[in-house]
């Protein structure tokens, strides 16, 4: 059947960035300029406002044919809100549509049009001075007296963005020649993210605007106190130059490039601060907890029915695993000890001061009570269910460490040992019940930390979050310790980085591995899953390194996105750019990017099964699935959720579920 590959051009006095598709595309001042198709491999036509829809249009959405398009999302909403209900053009299915965006993102390659066209050194690349006109004429020029939007409407102008649209349409045509289908499995995780999407999460409104009012007028206080103890030298908690140069003149020693947060952390812990500098940096910090910018996004992106829509980024990592969009869940800090039940009703007085009174620090209060904004529509409940350290127990089973696997099923029965003490006392030839909770914290250090060949640096690292001080040497001894009480999960980092170098020497024969394998095809070297799902890594070459103990070495290199977490392995060679760059991995980073593939195809196909289910998913959070339902059976939702896939044999699964009209932290 014939394929439509399809691009529109818009124009709205809604910004998209900020207020998201979804609002962006409801607006009444919102509307299209062009829409540019092509069926095929043929000619590439042009519909303007004033036309019918095309018959060509007409013909594929009646007989179910396929259209695709370079983040499909954005052509199916602009249809279903505009192009339906202005223009009378009938709406596809949502299994009709197909996101070229998504298979680059599937592949490793980066995500945006132009620079995806570029990795693959496509022949065809975007119109970049068309670019620009789009920019330009996606906003109005100016507005008339009675506040109504003037438009850049010229036909010359016009005729440059619809040049602009033909192009993308040929360059999204011709990547989508050179990617890989995604399987059919991961074609329904798809279009499950798309309806994730497209419901949206609810939001408490009236909530929103009390912790705001709540942090206005905290900051007040605070811009007011910072002025005292500096005696005016410092108007405001965010004027971070005069914050710096009230430091300096108060003699504090040592050069102050940096008032971020960590920083700020760091100059606290010195002991020859005078009291005036501490306090004012006391405040800095605190004024810092503000989530100002968290609650403003979650209102902007607020539909007129309340709920907030687009939040998730399908294979937002390499790996699979969603990422965030605008209010960014994912990023929400662990709250204390305290209910957000009784947090929420202090807040909701829109006092800053009842609530510093009745329940501490207010911006610390509300940064506690940000989930609970999020709430489930009336009469339906949340049933949600976080998979319990699937990372840890994904690497015991694929490494094979059956000892650990083993006490994961016993701890599931109830009949085991808390994971963490265990992990310490395995590493330490004691008994469990000996492990202090002090202990037990280094335990959870190590597990976390140390699973993917990671050293002192990583342990410190991880240590400081969790509130563990050790020196280097006992961290190293701990490491030692990890590794010799997990011999096949150290192992397992030398065989997969054996079996990826011995693909890369052998284009086209496959290297198995335990319950992996690599093979070079092309350009790209697979790594195949347990789930059968393959992970990329672009362009693989084999190239001398320097290790991080000035050793040299054959490593597998490859092209990636970069960002903070690649910058450190980027490798110099021509064809770098700021964003796409050759890095170079080892056994322990391809052995994480295995497990938290692994552990994404479990939770991936627990939402397609609870989904089924009549669970209706509506958002994920690390490694949470949150559905919104009414009168369902959150016993039932957990059963669902720690079903193995058939592939999982052995995978000891388990998962903490939770049912109410709120989302929270469990």
């Amino acid at each position: 059947m014939s394929a439509i590959h399809i691009d529109l051009e818009s124009r709205s006095t809604v910004d998209l960035r900020k207020s998201g598709l979804y609002v962006y595309a409801e607006d009444s001042m919102t509307d299209i300029w062009c829409v540019c198709f092509a069926v095929d491999d043929g000619e590439v036509k042009t519909w303007l406002p004033n036309e019918p829809c095309p018959p060509e249009i007409i013909e594929q959405v009646e007989t179910g044919g396929e259209f695709w398009s370079h983040n499909a999302a954005f052509e199916r909403i602009m249809w279903k809100h505009i192009l339906t209900p202005v223009y009378e053009w009938p709406e596809p299915q949502l299994s009709a549509w197909n996101c070229t965006m998504a298979r680059a993102y599937a592949m490793a390659l980066p995500g945006a049009l132009d620079s995806a066209s570029a990795a693959l050194g496509l022949t065809e690349a975007k119109d970049a001075a068309g670019y620009r006109t789009m920019l330009r004429m996606s906003k109005p020029r100016s507005k008339d007296r009675y506040d109504n939007p003037i438009w850049w409407d010229e036909p010359g102008r016009i005729a440059d963005l619809v040049k602009y649209c033909k192009q993308d349409v040929v360059v999204e045509r011709m990547l989508h020649a050179r990617m890989l289908d995604l399987r059919p499995l991961e074609k329904d995780i798809w279009l499950l993210d798309q309806r994730i999407n497209d419901r949206g999460i609810r939001v408490d409104k009236k909530l929103c605007d009390a912790a705001y009012r709540v942090i206005t007028e905290a900051l007040i206080m605070l811009n007011h106190e910072i002025q005292v103890v500096s005696k005016g030298a410092v108007p405001s908690c965010d004027a971070v130059a005069k914050i710096m140069k009230f430091c300096t003149a108060r003699g504090v020693a040592g050069e102050i490039v940096s008032l971020a947060r960590d920083d700020v952390g760091e100059l606290l812990l010195r002991k020859d601060l005078p009291a005036d500098v501490r306090k004012v940096l006391e405040l800095r910090q605190e004024a810092g907890k503000a989530s100002v910018k968290k609650i403003e996004t979650l209102l902007k992106g607020c539909s007129e029915d309340g709920r907030a829509r687009g939040l998730l980024a399908y294979h937002g990592a390499a790996t699979g695993r969603w990422a965030a969009r605008r209010f960014q869940p994912q990023n929400l800090k662990r709250p204390k000890d305290k209910s957000q039940d009784t947090l929420i009703p202090i807040v909701m007085t829109g006092n800053a001061r009842a609530v510093e009174m009745l329940a501490g620090p207010a911006l610390e209060v509300v940064g506690d009570i940000l989930r609970g904004m999020i709430v489930a529509a009336p009469g339906m409940s949340f049933y949600a269910a976080d998979f319990s350290n699937i990372e840890g127990r994904a690497l015991a089973w694929m490494a094979n460490e059956t000892w650990k696997v083993k006490a994961f099923e016993v701890f599931d029965a109830g009949q085991g040992h808390d994971l963490y003490k265990l992990a310490y006392a395995r590493s330490f030839g004691t008994s469990p019940e000996k492990v202090d909770d002090d202990q037990r914290q280094v335990g959870k250090v190590m597990e976390l930390a140390l699973g993917f060949g990671g050293g002192v640096g990583a342990f410190q690292t991880m240590a400081a979050g969790y509130g563990v001080e050790v020196s280097d040497e006992r961290a190293n001894e701990l490491k030692t310790a990890w590794r010799e009480a997990h011999p096949n999960v150290k192992q397992f980092w030398y065989d997969v980085e054996d079996a990826a170098v011995a693909a890369v020497k052998q284009p086209g024969r496959t290297a198995p591995c335990g319950m992996l394998a690599f093979k070079v095809a092309g350009s790209f070297l697979f790594m195949r899953l347990p789930s059968g799902r393959m992970l990329t890594y672009p362009y693989p070459k084999l190239r001398e390194v320097t290790t991080p103990w000035g050793t040299k070495k054959t490593a597998l290199t490859y092209k990636t996105t970069i960002n903070s977490g690649t910058n450190r392995r980027v490798i110099k060679e021509d064809g770098n750019s700021s964003n796409w760059a050759r890095i170079s991995t080892y056994g322990g980073s391809l052995v994480e990017n295995a497990v938290q593939a692994t552990a994404r195809d479990v939770m991936a196909e627990a939402m397609l099964r609870v989904e089924a289910a009549g669970y209706p998913v509506v958002l994920t959070v690390h490694d949470e699935i949150v559905s919104e339902a009414k009168d369902r059976d959150v016993d039932e939702f957990q059963a669902l959720v720690e079903q193995a896939p058939v592939w999982a044999k052995g995978f000891p699964i388990a998962a903490k579920a939770w049912s109410g009209p709120r989302y929270r932290k469990d």
